[in-house]
């Protein structure tokens, strides 16, 4: 049958997918499927990894958290023999914060800790950056605070790095400009 506007088929429209259609979408969609499957594994393999810095200050949270639930005064220090923080007080089991194969026995890098003086008299307040008054080992209280202290992160290469920390935190302080 003949309609008035040509053949009956022609009246009809077209709705399926060519196969060039087809293919461009699957490439893009495996495209799409590779960058999220890579970006992903990167950041599951970074999960493992912690810089010195993380490692520090999760060590001092656990010492502080130690010394206020033991009640008792807990030490954090760093052990140039196994490349660890330690952790240790009366009543509380040892605890080890690996640092990474730059601090371990045959590794350059170093960790040390020192006090930050306080002002004598009406004194100005000493720079605390630039203490040199070194201990072996940082002790914190039951009321988790902690004598102004530095950590002197040395790497083995380049110039060692200072972080000031807060006495009654682990945040970290900058140096006042």
């Amino acid at each position: 049958m003949i309609s008035a506007i040509g053949t009956a088929e022609a009246g009809r429209s077209r709705r399926a997918f060519t196969l060039i259609e087809i293919v461009l979408v699957l490439a893009l969609v495996a495209l799409a499927g590779s960058v999220v499957i890579a970006n992903f594994s990167a950041f599951a393999d970074r999960g493992e990894e912690h810089t010195t810095e993380e490692t520090l200050g999760a060590a001092i949270r656990k010492a502080r958290f130690l010394a206020a639930s033991h009640r008792t005064i807990s030490e954090l220090r760093f052990d140039k023999e196994s490349g660890q923080l330690h952790i240790d007080g009366e009543g509380i089991e040892p605890l080890a914060f690996p640092l990474g194969e730059d601090f371990a026995k045959d590794g350059r890098g170093e960790l040390r800790f020192y006090l930050v003086p306080a002002a004598e008299g009406s004194e100005p307040l000493p720079d605390p950056m630039r203490s040199d008054l070194e201990t072996s080992a940082v002790r914190f209280a039951p009321d988790r605070s902690a004598s102004p202290f530095l950590a002197e992160i040395d790497r083995g290469f380049g110039s060692a790095e200072r972080l000031r920390f807060d006495p009654f935190s682990s945040l970290r302080r900058d140096p006042e400009p």
